[in-house]
């Protein structure tokens, strides 16, 4: 089963029909998560281009919901021997959701390092499952994703209104294996809706019931390997004026580098 499901709409574009279980949000106001948007975004982009994606950054401009079917159309703007440059706007209508620019390819280059290393945690199967907010849709995003915190907490504080010390989270994630079976990809659209969870960060670091919504979105992609676990290592670098910035290293289960991501956010403070 692939849990996001883009059609065919015409040689350059694809259709996302949004179901719950590509939401986030109230129940009664549910949106389509900003990973998704991102997510479906680069398969649309390989695609087309058929290369790999390297880089890649989403401007988070409105919001879709449930019910409503966004188009992802993508423009090769540059194409090289080896390197793509690319852009995708996700619309509904006559509404832009979503920009996303890109640059695609792979170069035969022998020379390889990893100076970013896995934090040193639990495996998945020896750290507790993230709690999730009472009320939410039953069907929302969150029960697609299998999440065990590592290190830290998610989403909701822990230590009473106190700062944390780093600001630092760390989770495993993976495809709901009872959901989506054991076979679903960990590729570059999983990946990049994972990535979407900086914000999970921001409550534990201020101590508060606390999160925010993605102004942005940029992921750049070291190493493709397989894995059934991402290991995501989140640093909530500042909040100051209203708004919030983070990043997420994500590694594979050996501990090699997958991708980097970064965000920033508009604080949204819940209690």
């Amino acid at each position: 089963m692939d849990w996001i499901a883009l059609a065919p709409a015409g040689p350059t574009g694809f259709d996302l029909p949004l179901v719950p279980s590509l939401c986030v949000g109230p129940p009664d106001r549910l949106f389509m998560f900003g990973g998704v948007g991102l997510g479906a975004s680069l398969r649309a982009l390989q695609a087309v281009t058929a290369r790999p994606v390297v880089w890649a950054t989403a401007q988070y401009e409105s919001y879709a919901r449930p019910g409503e079917t966004v188009r992802f159309e993508v423009s090769e703007r540059v194409r090289g021997r080896q390197v793509s440059q690319a852009r995708v706007t996700a619309t509904v209508g006559d509404r832009e959701i979503l920009t996303v620019v890109s640059a695609l390819g792979a170069r035969d280059v022998p020379e390889r390092g990893q100076w970013t290393l896995a934090p040193d945690v639990p495996p998945p199967d020896d750290c507790p499952p993230r709690p999730l907010w009472p009320g939410r849709h039953p069907d929302d995003l969150h029960s697609r994703i299998e999440v065990r915190v590592a290190r830290g907490g998610m989403h909701r504080p822990s230590r009473g209104g106190a700062l944390a010390p780093d600001g630092n989270s760390i989770f495993w994630a993976r495809p709901n294996p009872d959901l989506l079976g054991p076979d679903h990809p960990v590729d570059a659209g999983f990946v990049a809706v994972v990535a979407d969870y900086v914000p999970s960060g921001i409550g534990p670091a201020l101590g508060r019931d606390a999160g925010g919504n993605s102004l942005d979105n940029s992921i750049r992609f070291h190493r493709r390997v397989t894995t059934r676990w991402l290991l995501c290592d989140v640093k909530i670098h500042g909040v100051a004026n209203g708004f919030a910035h983070g990043r997420m290293h994500i590694f594979a289960e050996t501990g090699e580098l997958i991708a980097t991501a970064s965000q920033s956010l508009i604080l949204r403070l819940w209690e």
